[in-house]
């Protein structure tokens, strides 16, 4: 929420679901807030929200998650609603996946708590959504009006550090970017129509490689996944090199060498096979090999300064079950490394993450993030960072928190680990033990980390969820 005589913001909320709709009461200083989505499957889950705009208190309205897709003040006492229905099965017994709905209160203060069922409601047809181009004309507008520049910026998903104080960014609408991290200044960018997602940097810092994709939108009732493309972009002056469209989405791994490959990352089983292309470091196609299908909570496993080519492997029938690290050579040989699960007495069904590899005076060790999941959701302390032994993958110690992991770099015996609540922790690498644990926050307001890479010691270049680079010093 911003002020529109300077611009400044006075309050951010961050909601679980896309926002839908805003309105303002007509006379006080409150914002009733709608957000909500379908869940692909069966429900369609949202909150109410009532932001005080003096206080900053957000107070959600509803007793159960349910889609709010319109929001508005009929008068000082009366808000009008337009929901989604529960689930599927109410979609048929109404007509209309969307009920109107109205509500009086005489107070509409925090303490008057949840509105209560039932709710009178009239099946009506689904209004529009909310216009993203409409909302960014109307903030370059009053941009414009106050003599400032507005652009937009979201989701920073990779960022790594170059020699000479240069750091490399990917982000939604940037293919690759580089800022000069002495002054803060942008020094070249490659724009594109997706969003920038993995960033692998050539041996000499000549060049690297910008994989970017587009967010999966669904046909038939089903997620499609467009096919990724591969930038190779002069590190120099950011000019791109060459262009490749590939087959379908993507995901990529390289090792410490300059070797890399590329995985087949899409949904269908029936049209992914799961295979693995290793590339030389001059991209010319080496060996494959067929690691089944991948999903990407399961299946993620993003490792940096690795000596060899890390993967995530499962059964195949079904792929996320009793998931194995893996190795795959330049001929295309898969090796097994260890079991994902160290603990055998808990069995438990884990999900990759990101990591990287360290060999420091415990030995050889590969320290990597992921969660335990559980059929309730996510429990206290289900997300981890470990290390584990590169030979055998015994865990020398282990990191639990409430919420997952975004990002991980090493360096100067610590491990840098970014959480989706909006914290930065550093961890010690030998024993694990915590070093620092701090809120990450930008003129008072919480931001969260999706990437982070060490700059020197003590320093990380962290990228956030609403796409500022943070310089950060004297960490840990």
């Amino acid at each position: 929420m911003y002020r529109t005589d300077d611009l400044t913001c006075l309050h951010q909320v961050t909601t679980r679901w896309p926002v839908n709709a805003v309105a303002f009461h007509p006379t006080l200083p409150l914002v009733a807030v709608g957000t909500g989505a379908y869940d692909g499957g069966w429900a369609y889950e949202g909150e109410l929200l009532l932001l005080h705009l003096d206080s900053g208190i957000v107070t959600p309205l509803l007793p159960h998650p349910r889609e709010v897709r319109r929001v508005g003040w009929r008068d000082p006492r009366t808000l009008e609603l337009v929901l989604a229905v529960p689930c599927d099965a109410d979609a048929g017994r109404f007509g209309s996946t969307s009920l109107a709905w109205s509500v009086a209160r005489d107070d509409w203060s925090p303490a008057t708590g949840t509105l209560r069922p039932p709710f009178g409601v009239e099946p009506v047809p689904t209004p529009a959504g909310p216009e993203p181009a409409a909302a960014a004309a109307e903030l370059d507008r009053l941009a414009r009006l106050r003599g400032r520049t507005w652009t937009p910026r979201r989701r920073v998903w990779a960022v790594r550090a170059l020699s000479a104080g240069r750091v490399l960014a990917a982000l939604d609408g940037v293919g690759l970017e580089c800022w000069s991290a002495d002054s803060g200044t942008l020094m070249w960018q490659v724009p594109t129509d997706g969003a920038g997602h993995q960033i692998l940097v050539r041996p000499g810092e000549g060049a690297a490689l910008a994989l970017t994709g587009t967010p999966p939108r669904r046909h038939a009732g089903r997620p499609v996944h467009d096919a990724g493309v591969l930038h190779e972009v002069d590190l120099g002056g950011g000019e791109v090199r060459s262009t490749e469209r590939l087959a379908g989405r993507m995901v990529a791994t390289a090792r410490a060498d300059g070797w890399w490959a590329l995985r087949d990352a899409r949904w269908d089983p029936r049209t992914a096979p799961g295979d693995v292309v290793v590339r030389a470091p001059d991209g010319s196609p080496a060996g494959a090999a067929r690691l089944g299908h991948y999903d990407p909570i399961n299946h993620f496993f993003d490792i940096r300064y690795a000596p060899e080519l890390l993967f995530l492997r499962g059964r195949a029938d079904p792929p996320w079950r009793d998931k194995w690290v893996v190795a795959v050579d330049t001929a295309g040989r898969a090796r097994r490394l260890f079991r994902l699960e160290w603990d055998t007495a808990r069995a438990g069904h884990l999900y990759g993450g990101f990591g990287a590899y360290l060999d420091d005076r415990d030995g050889p060790a590969l320290v990597h993030t992921g969660a335990v999941h559980d059929g309730a959701g996510p429990l206290p302390g289900h997300a981890f960072v470990v290390r584990r032994a590169y030979d055998g993958g015994a865990a020398r110690w282990v990191f639990t928190a409430d919420h997952q992991a975004t990002a991980l770099d090493v360096g100067d015996g610590r491990v840098y680990v970014g959480l989706n609540s909006g914290e930065l922790v550093v961890l010690d690498a030998g024993d694990g033990t915590v070093r620092l644990r701090q809120e990450l926050r930008v003129h008072g307001h919480p931001v969260v980390p999706l990437s982070l890479t060490r700059v020197a010691p003590g320093r990380l270049v962290v990228g956030t969820l609403d796409g500022r680079l943070l310089d950060c010093r004297n960490v840990g």
